[in-house]
């Protein structure tokens, strides 16, 4: 299954380790994983920049990842807005998948 992850990144100086470690699970699960925190990140484009960039990363997922934080994010949040309203496939717990 082709998976998004989500959770909190703005303002986590550990979010790269964080989505790294829910990708490597993920793939050993034998998914294929979209992961927005390997975006490069560049002082000239904005949150919202970021944000439009990872909506297109999520829309060709059949599925969301969020990870525990998610909740203190208001990207996640926005990225759980969309999976809802495109059906997309959700799970806050690795052990679901």
């Amino acid at each position: 299954m082709k998976i998004y992850i989500a959770g909190k990144i703005t303002g986590d100086k550990n979010y790269k380790k964080k989505f790294a470690k829910a990708e490597r699970i993920l793939r050993k699960k034998g998914h294929s994983v979209m992961n927005p925190a390997q975006l490069i990140v560049y002082k000239d484009f904005t949150w919202f920049d970021y944000m439009m960039v990872s909506g297109a990363m999520q829309c060709r997922c059949e599925a969301v990842y969020f990870l525990p934080d998610w909740s203190q994010s208001k990207g996640a949040t926005i990225e759980l807005k969309r999976a809802i309203a495109s059906e997309q496939k959700i799970f806050f717990s690795l052990k679901d998948l």
